[in-house]
């Protein structure tokens, strides 16, 4: 028979072991929260101006209504493309685009089809609440000028056109046109900027 002696030390070190991993168990429940693969919702906020004209819009990204607000578990990208709608004009429509959540990359302009290809990255982390147009929704903000051309004057139109690391599932799968979908304030009825 064998005496096995325990020392407070014996017992403090088992103790401070087991703390990280009690802590680490805790944590768990919440990351597994977030899908690897959410739902998202996208609406289209025209900020004024007359089409074709100087005009702005956002393109907003959430969960859709009737789900709990998420954080990213893997980087989301969309690709939106910005097509100019005049079919005579082989010039691109002066615009900007930004975003206070990710990074924003722009493709050069391809006149044959009339399309600038904007990717939107948004890293693993990101907090995505349900759709709107608060600011605290991650958004893009267009900004177009003028739309004079040595073809007449251009307009525009949003398309979401993919999304990988989520899925669009509202107000419609992809792709989303912004001709279609329209703005949800109505400030520009037709989508169209």
């Amino acid at each position: 028979m064998s005496d096995h002696h325990v020392s407070r030390r014996s017992l403090a070190r088992g103790a401070v072991w087991s703390v990280p991993v009690v802590a680490s168990a805790a944590a768990v429940p919440a990351v597994a929260a977030s899908p690897t693969n959410p739902d998202l919702a996208v609406l289209f906020d025209g900020g004024g101006g007359a089409n074709g004209f100087l005009n702005s819009t956002y393109l907003n990204l959430g969960v859709p209504a009737a789900n709990s607000p998420i954080t990213l578990q893997a980087t989301l990208t969309v690709v939106i493309n910005v097509v100019g709608l005049l079919e005579t004009a082989t010039d691109e429509r002066s615009f900007s685009a930004g975003s206070s959540y990710g990074s924003i990359t722009r493709d050069s302009y391809n006149s044959a089809t009339r399309t600038t290809v904007i990717t939107w990255t948004l890293p693993a982390g990101t907090q995505i609440p349900k759709i709107g147009t608060g600011t605290s929704v991650p958004d893009v903000l267009f900004t177009f000028r003028d739309g004079a051309s040595r073809a007449g004057r251009i307009t525009n139109k949003l398309v979401v056109a993919s999304v990988s690391g989520g899925t669009i599932v509202s107000p419609q799968t992809v792709p989303v046109d912004s001709t279609i979908v329209k703005d949800v304030s109505g400030v520009s009825p037709d989508g169209i900027y």
